[in-house]
């Protein structure tokens, strides 16, 4: 399994389903023995973090002053620069702020063309 930059931050999550799932794995082999699984894909899938609106409101909630949105992020990060995926949406954004310096399908020259229509 490919060890990433972001994996260290989840280990030190004292989540507590993260933890009750060591405990179990723990209790049935004597020592921890790795799942195998990765976080990104096997626990959180690319729909679940792309469906998070950023309200902060886990963060506001959380009794242990976990910051989930700043993991949705840094996750969100990770899947666009580093395997280049992404919702065909901000695909689509971002290769128009790369061909013509906005969001939109309109060629730079074309921009003002507006201001000129009667």
């Amino acid at each position: 399994m490919v060890s990433h930059s972001w994996d260290f931050l989840f280990c030190q999550l004292p989540d507590r389903d993260r933890i009750e799932e060591v405990s179990k794995n723990i209790d049935q082999n004597g020592s921890f023995v790795d799942d195998g699984k990765a976080l990104l894909h096997d626990k959180i899938s690319a729909e679940e973090l792309w469906a998070c609106t950023s309200c902060n409101a886990c963060t506001e909630t959380c009794p242990i002053n976990i910051d989930p949105l700043s993991i949705i992020v840094e996750l969100r990060r990770f899947m666009v620069m580093e395997n280049s995926e992404a919702p065909m949406e901000l695909n689509l954004m971002m290769t128009n702020l790369e061909n013509n310096g906005a969001p939109w399908q309109f060629n730079q020259a074309d921009k003002l063309n507006w201001a000129t229509e009667d």
